[in-house]
């Protein structure tokens, strides 16, 4: 490629922002992936390229595309993913035609690549496809959009069969957000959870979640999936029956899952055994609201929390906000607690040991047996 004046501006992170957003396997103070930003206007470069460098990235931002030219020379550093407007600006170069360039060229064809358009036109898909970018993306793009998408792709091959992430880093609610704002078709797969869903086209046409199907599934996925993931990328087949769109997705299903998220950080742990404080209940009960009784009488020290969010008739995004504003207020507390509060007396025996002397039961071992063996129930019973 020809150099060109060097009219970009590089942006960098503050030291302390690379290691918590960028590869697990990349974590080093010295490595920050490179991300090269085409916005002609000011504004909108400014702030895409803002949200990249908080969350790690390392930005060369410019107006035009041929003032990065240059900078993909022989010799020079190359970025780790390429962000290009479809349309040109001005006279300029296209993305398309960008795009097609980087792909003829031995040292830029494996770079990812994503293009943003102002508005979408009938022929856009199939060029862009025809170029093999990554995605074509419809403005505005929001940049927690942008950075999920670096996050799953900078420094990778633009043509892997799939993409390897995990909810530390990257959540499934962001991703799958990010990847219904493309025209890109394809499948997110759990690792260490049993599910997966199927999008296509900025809608999820299908998803399974530890034996629930459709919408009931993604919600689920989105509130309890965690651990690896993988993104692959191919034409899938729309068998479920399952439409939600991006519009439905961003009002709903990721406001929902933000909220679930937040509420989790908070501290209690989805794996809890919570019980009731009836002493606390008591002296609460008139200010609790009357459908908050549902909620309470899951809790007998045996469900854990999860299990209760899956039981309970109400939302579980509503249950956790009740089961965290009951333990704020002392009616639920920890197991344990109650069972040191209240100690089991020592004048009453164990579970299941006989109360009965040995001489005792060597008497009455026959006629007990017998008992047993007809009716099912022992002596005590």
């Amino acid at each position: 490629m020809a150099d060109s004046p060097h009219r970009a501006t590089v942006l960098e992170p503050a030291p302390s922002s690379v290691s918590a957003d960028v590869s697990p396997r990349r974590r080093s103070t010295r490595f920050r992936p490179r991300v090269l930003l085409v916005e002609s206007d000011k504004d909108v470069r400014a702030t895409l390229a803002l949200g990249l460098v908080g969350a790690g990235f390392e930005v060369l931002a410019a107006p035009a595309i041929e003032d990065v030219l240059g900078e993909l020379g022989e010799g020079r550093p190359l970025p780790h993913l390429v962000i290009a407007p479809a349309e040109s600006c001005g006279d300029g170069m296209d993305g398309f035609t960008f795009c097609e360039r980087l792909r003829a060229d031995a040292r830029t064809e494996h770079l990812p690549v994503y293009l943003l358009s102002h508005h979408e036109e009938p022929h856009h898909r199939a060029r862009a496809e025809a170029v093999r970018a990554d995605d074509y993306l419809l403005r505005p793009v929001p940049p927690q959009v942008l950075v999920s998408l670096a996050r799953l792709k900078a420094g990778r091959s633009a043509f892997a069969p799939a993409y390897e992430a995990h909810t530390v880093r990257m959540p499934l609610a962001q991703v799958l957000h990010a990847l219904l704002c493309g025209t890109r078709s394809g499948r997110v797969e759990l690792r260490d959870n049993e599910g997966w869903l199927s999008f296509h086209q900025g809608h999820v046409v299908d998803a399974s979640f530890e034996g629930e199907r459709g919408l009931t599934a993604i919600r689920r996925m989105l509130l309890f999936g965690s651990g690896a993931y993988a993104v692959s990328f191919a034409e899938v087949l729309a068998e479920g029956k399952l439409v939600v769109n991006l519009k439905i997705y961003a009002s709903l299903l990721l406001p929902a899952a933000e909220r679930f998220a937040a509420l989790c950080a908070l501290g209690i742990p989805l794996s809890a055994r919570l019980v009731v404080d009836f002493k606390r209940l008591a002296g609460l009960l008139k200010s609790l609201p009357d459908d908050v009784g549902q909620v309470i009488r899951l809790f007998d020290g045996q469900r854990t929390v999860h299990t209760a969010l899956l039981e309970c008739g109400l939302p579980e995004v509503t249950t956790l906000e009740a089961v965290t504003c009951l333990y704020a207020q002392g009616v639920l507390v920890p197991a344990n607690l109650i069972a040191e509060r209240e100690p089991v007396p020592q004048s009453i025996p164990p579970f299941f040991e006989p109360v009965i002397s040995s001489a005792e039961l060597e008497d009455e071992e026959e006629p007990f047996a017998e008992a047993f063996e007809t009716t099912g129930t022992s002596r005590a019973a």
